[in-house]
């Protein structure tokens, strides 16, 4: 290739014309398809499905880009590497929005029915999940797009069908009334997931309640006072002094005069409040677990619609919960039970999908039995099946697991997996497959075919929780299933590692004898860069289709990774560094369009000349590659990418194109260096092709290569490459020569296009003598040399600028100027009492940071400027 060639090259990179077109390609000749093939290793990652709630954000970026990128670094590596892409329907999540949507159409799901309404949900995820995928081809994403699933499709609901009948036949399922999260807007219960937790001023109410006698009473502490008319027990830690002689003994419930039980329970905080706290538990989930280990009974007095339950009293039954609290407080007042009044701040439950605050309710639900799923899973992290990246998280798995309750899996709404239940006139649940089994059964069992079909549907993590598995077509036995289960690793976020990971990893291990995957990388989570939670309500969101609009997904996959830190778990994402990434493919660009102008042209791909035809510079540059290979893939197994990223910049920014492409620009020029550049160029863009695949595609294919594409390309092999490392030790010495003769230039004041005269020892060698003048901008003298420096690493540390005293004179003497007024100026406003005082305490201590960098550099350059009536020759 030539200056021709080099033409035919666009002047500027532009990525809004090349990534689309290199990502059409790709996709047309299907080069992210791959088929189970067991003579190779095989290294699996399936997509933890996105939401088809709203189109691609921020999070989908830090998320899906490392899975992107360990698969084609895998597949360079020459393993059967696949990425598995699909959706979920995300239940109670995209029902949120479809009633949004309808009540802004003037309707309602209620309205139009449950056929039309479904018809309509599967419209909208048509739409979101085309316009997702869309979004994941823009970013450079390159998942098996021939095996996308969905979390309702034929296949997998087949899949999540079998399950449940199998786990109620096993008595792991089962129907019962229990305490539930419920949104009263949604009229579902809710995952524990779906529940947020926010910190509002309230009050503390202390009421009293008096014993049955009268000879006594107790005060209790409360912020629900509504709910007291659902008490059962008023309850006391079993040492507390206070309490003790109360124990056992009968209270009065105020303003329903029910009599109730003081009781001892270990769970009761003594510092909270009076240290006895009032049970109600129908309505609290401690108090429900202490209603459950003391057998109280159960009294539900606020209702599914949020309002009182005729379990209150006449005198609240049908009132709003918030408004029932009004009338309860001001009835305790009347009465003379209402003690005092305090401000409280405490956590409010709200629904994370309507804002509406979560009722604690007893419901008759589905619910499946954990325990005996838990403890396999809980051995399977313990002896090593399982792993965690970073480690510390496999606590959090371990803790849920050591800790689980029932899991409530049955859903009040349409969007999802309905329940396959069906009941009999007498309300006997029959749990089949299909509905032609379930009449059978209704026949064979209890003598009817009249069966009403259980309008509930399934929790969305139920479907999730068999996603490594039934994607890959189980129950069938396919050769997916056989080669690619487990998978090798899941890239998730660490708030579902209960409620996604453990779940995965306790259905595999049911239902294929296994764990679904090997190793478990939590990635971090992504703030702003001033540490804020990205949410819409604080208006600090960032769509990455903008960033990309502005950079390129190159840059933006770039950026955010080099942000990304194995043990820090909060990105604070910075824009700059995807700015800084454009210029890095800038400056890549340029070096390539140098290459491939050499009027000797480059050879073909792989070649590199004999070693004794390489200059020192080239044995460096082939040093620094093989180094790079090391750094860039270790890092990549370790699933550090911030620090591979940090990596493929070192090499290729600052020592391929500042250094070695420079050097290369020595005159006479090497015979060896159109043959280096296309080598480490090449070798360069593999190394960079998982993390920037789009330009890494563009640089490859302008060199001599081998193969149609990058993207099966062979990852480079560091053994492969020849390495000095005294040649690469003395190019390391003229780097820090050149970098101390550019710190006496700085101080100078001379620019770098001004000629500098260095002193070097006559034994300097050749080679090195032309890149210290090349690089440093220099005219080289000869001296003798110091101290017996004959070898090259000590000739170039005797290496010393000399300059003309008097042109020394007048730079020290105008800068010496310049400082001495900075001084002024700053004593002269530090001594300034009124600014002091006034002035904000981080401005006055800038302004004295400011003033102590000014005095420190004025003495320096006296100190030189006094140095000069000694030898002329400034020593670096």
């Amino acid at each position: 290739m030539n200056e021709s060639h080099a033409r035919a090259l666009p002047t500027r990179y532009d990525p809004q014309e090349i990534e689309p077109r290199r990502y059409a390609q790709w996709e047309a000749a299907g080069v992210f398809h791959e088929d189970p093939d067991p003579s190779r290793p095989p290294f699996i990652i399936s997509i933890p499905p996105p939401n088809i709630t709203a189109r691609a954000h921020i999070g989908h970026g830090s998320t899906y880009t490392p899975m992107d990128v360990l698969t084609r670094y895998h597949r360079m590596l020459g393993d059967n590497a696949d990425w598995l892409p699909g959706q979920d329907h995300a239940a109670i999540a995209t029902e949120t929005v479809l009633v949004r949507r309808l009540s802004a159409e003037g309707t309602s799901r209620e309205k139009i029915g449950r056929q039309r309404y479904l018809e309509y949900a599967w419209r909208w995820r048509a739409e979101v999940g085309s316009e997702i995928n869309q979004q994941f081809r823009r970013l450079g994403f390159g998942p098996d797009w021939e095996r996308e699933r969905f979390t309702m499709d034929a296949g997998l609901s087949a899949a999540v069908v079998k399950v449940f009948v199998a786990l109620y036949r096993e008595g792991l399922i089962y129907r019962g009334t229990r305490l539930i999260n419920w949104d009263p807007t949604s009229q579902s219960t809710l995952s524990d997931a779906e529940v947020v937790d926010e910190e509002r001023d309230g009050f503390l109410w202390y009421l009293r309640y008096p014993g049955e006698d009268g000879s006594f009473s107790i005060e209790v502490a409360t912020t629900r006072p509504e709910t007291m008319l659902g008490d059962t027990a008023v309850a006391v830690h079993p040492q507390d002094e206070r309490y003790a002689h109360l124990i056992g003994k009968q209270v009065v419930l105020p303003l329903l005069n029910r009599q109730i039980p003081i009781i001892a329970d270990e769970a009761v905080k003594r510092d909270f409040g009076t240290g006895a706290i009032k049970v109600t538990p129908a309505h609290d989930p401690l108090d429900n677990e202490i209603g459950e280990r003391h057998g109280l009974p159960m009294l539900s007095v606020i209702g599914l619609d949020a309002r009182m339950s005729a379990e209150a009293g006449p005198a609240y039954a049908g009132l709003d919960r918030f408004e029932a609290r009004e009338r309860v407080i001001a009835d305790l007042k009347k009465l003379g039970a209402l003690v005092r009044t305090e401000p409280y701040r405490h956590v409010i439950p709200l629904s994370e999908r309507t804002g509406d605050v979560v009722e604690p309710l007893l419901s008759l639900q589905w619910f499946a039995r954990m325990k005996p799923l838990a403890e396999p899973a809980l051995a399977a992290y313990r002896d090593g099946r399982v792993r965690f990246v970073p480690e510390r998280f496999g606590r959090t798995y371990e803790a849920w697991l050591e800790n689980i309750k029932d899991w409530n899996v049955s859903r009040q709404i349409w969007w999802g997996h309905q329940l396959p239940v069906w009941y009999t006139p007498d309300g006997t649940p029959v749990v089949a497959e299909t509905q032609e089994e379930a009449l059978q059964i209704g026949e064979r069992e209890h003598g009817t075919t009249e069966l009403r079909r259980d309008p509930d549907t399934l929790d969305t993590w139920f479907s999730s929780s068999l996603w490594p598995f039934s994607i890959l077509g189980w129950p069938k036995k396919t050769p997916e299933l056989e080669h690619w289960y487990p998978n090798q690793v899941l890239i998730t976020s660490r708030d579902i590692i209960f409620l996604w990971v453990a779940r995965m990893v306790m259905m595999g291990l049911k239902f294929l004898g296994d764990v679904p995957f090997r190793t478990v990388f939590i990635r971090p989570v992504v703030f702003d860069q001033h540490g804020r939670k990205m949410s819409r309500s604080v208006g600090n969101t960032i769509d990455p289709m903008v960033v990309v609009g502005k950079y390129g997904a190159d840059a933006f996959r770039l950026g955010i990774l080099r942000q990304t830190r194995l043990e820090s778990q909060e990105l604070n994402f910075d824009e700059r560094f995807c700015e800084k990434a454009r210029d890095f493919n800038t400056k890549m660009w340029n070096a390539l369009r140098y290459t491939v102008s050499l009027e000797e042209g480059l050879p073909s791909a792989g070649t590199l000349p004999p070693a004794d035809a390489l200059t020192i510079a080239d044995k460096w540059i082939l040093a620094q590659l093989r180094d790079a290979i090391h750094r860039v893939s270790g890092a990549l197994d370790r699933f550090e990418m911030g620090v591979a990223a940090d990596a493929l910049i070192d090499f290729i920014w600052y020592r391929f194109c500042d250094w070695y492409v420079e050097a290369t620009k020595a005159k006479p020029p090497s015979v060896s260096r159109a043959a280096v550049l296309s080598y480490v160029l090449n070798a360069s863009a593999r190394l960079l092709h998982p993390i920037s695949p789009f330009i890494s595609e563009e640089i490859w294919q302008a060199l001599p290569h081998d193969g149609a594409t990058i993207v099966t390309a062979s990852w480079p092999d560091a053994d492969e490459i020849p390495y000095d490392a005294e040649a690469a030790a003395q190019y390391d010495a003229l780097m820090q020569t050149v970098s101390r003769t550019r710190d006496v230039r700085a101080h100078l004041g001379m620019p770098p296009s001004e000629k500098l005269t260095l002193t070097v020892p006559a034994e300097l060698e050749g080679g090195l003598r032309a890149l210290l003048s090349l690089h440093a901008n220099a005219t080289l003298v000869d001296a003798p040399s110091k101290n017996g420096a004959t070898d090259p690493l000590s000739a170039l540390a005797a290496v010393e600028v000399r300059a003309d005293s008097a042109v020394l004179r007048e730079r020290y003497a105008r800068e010496i100027e310049r400082l001495a007024a900075e001084v002024e100026r700053g004593e002269k406003k530090l001594g300034n009492e009124k600014f002091v005082a006034n002035a904000k305490p981080d401005v006055v201590a800038r302004e004295r940071e400011k003033l102590e960098r000014y005095r420190a550099e004025l003495q320096q350059l006296q100190q030189r400027q006094e140095e000069l009536r000694t030898p002329p020759a400034v020593s670096s």
